[in-house]
């Protein structure tokens, strides 16, 4: 679920969209490179940015990229899902995140960002149960 462009480009709207996602692929696999320009809140043009996935393992689970952009110097994203019984899971993000002097403020928009984008896949997971 978390490695297609639909599913992805759900869970973002609304706080961050993307110039070209149209043309992503339909799926995401490890080593593809994903060039856009960010829109904050779907609206207001942000910096171009680059996303490349370095790892993408099935059976465990787990993505991970690697991103860069304007004032984001290093964006290190891993994310992955364990099973805890039959109708449960635990989701993680992990960012290592560098924007130089802007760090604090990238950041405090990621923490935001991503408890936004957790909430959008829990309620998508509801809703396919």
């Amino acid at each position: 679920m978390l490695l297609q462009r639909d599913v992805f480009l759900h869970i973002t709207r609304g706080m961050l969209g993307f110039k070209g996602a149209e043309e992503w692929p339909e799926f995401f696999e490890e080593g593809q490179v994903i060039e856009t320009r960010l829109r904050f809140f779907n609206v207001i043009p942000a910096w171009e940015h680059t996303l490349r996935l370095v790892r993408v393992d099935h059976e465990s689970m787990e993505i991970a990229s690697r991103e860069e952009g304007g004032f984001v110097r290093r964006w290190n994203h891993r994310k992955w899902v364990e099973e805890e019984s039959e109708r449960s899971c635990l989701y993680t993000d992990e960012i290592d995140l560098d924007a130089g002097l802007l760090t604090w403020l990238i950041w405090a928009y990621a923490h935001i960002f991503y408890r936004y984008r957790q909430k959008r896949m829990r309620q998508m997971a509801v809703r396919l149960c």
